[in-house]
């Protein structure tokens, strides 16, 4: 039996033109992957009250996992380019939560500190992060695809690319067509 969330319901109600955007956000390989993140958390040796996340598209996956988590986290802000999908995740999916905070922000346009969590590396150029920000970082190599402008081919390059000092989890998730990478460390 299949079960629709009442948010998703609502986001596809009231945008429409988003239903397949909103339905690929539940795809099973983006929950396997939020999934790996969520059980690899642990490797984090600090306690983390601030999240970032940036290319965070509706945050209906992560989010509540990091809440799960981190079920004293102070903040966490999400930032995307997509100005509907910030809306859709600020006005339907966490519209009563004061933990989440949801921006339209360039995040190659901004520093990050404390913690920050980018599952969508291979669409985007490295963010800045100040010396110490804890990360976790996944990309593939699922270069075929042209939004897919940074992909890398191992855990070493996408650690590499984003200069991490210290890492604590390195791994890998093979998929029919591509890898995923996931690296969660300190720059």
């Amino acid at each position: 039996m299949f079960y629709m969330d009442e948010q998703t319901q609502r986001a596809i109600k009231k945008f429409p033109h988003r239903a397949a955007d909103i339905a690929q956000s539940y795809d099973a390989k983006q929950i396997k992957c939020k999934e790996w993140l969520h059980k690899k958390l642990e490797y984090l040796p600090a306690k983390i009250k601030r999240i970032y996340i940036a290319g965070g598209w509706y945050g209906n996956i992560l989010i509540p996992k990091l809440l799960d988590f981190y079920p004293n986290v102070d903040r966490i802000k999400l930032h995307d380019l997509d100005e509907e999908a910030v809306r859709i995740c600020r006005n339907i999916y966490f519209k009563d939560n004061d933990i989440v905070r949801a921006d339209v922000q360039d995040s190659t346009e901004f520093t990050y500190d404390s913690f920050v969590i980018n599952t969508s590396c291979e669409h985007m150029p490295p963010f800045k992060s100040y010396p110490g920000t804890f990360v976790a970082l996944q990309s593939n190599n699922y270069y075929e695809i042209d939004e897919h402008t940074h992909c890398v081919s191992s855990v070493v390059e996408l650690a590499d690319q984003y200069d991490i000092k210290e890492v604590y989890y390195e791994g890998e998730l093979e998929f029919d067509k591509y890898t995923r990478y996931m690296v969660i460390g300190r720059v």
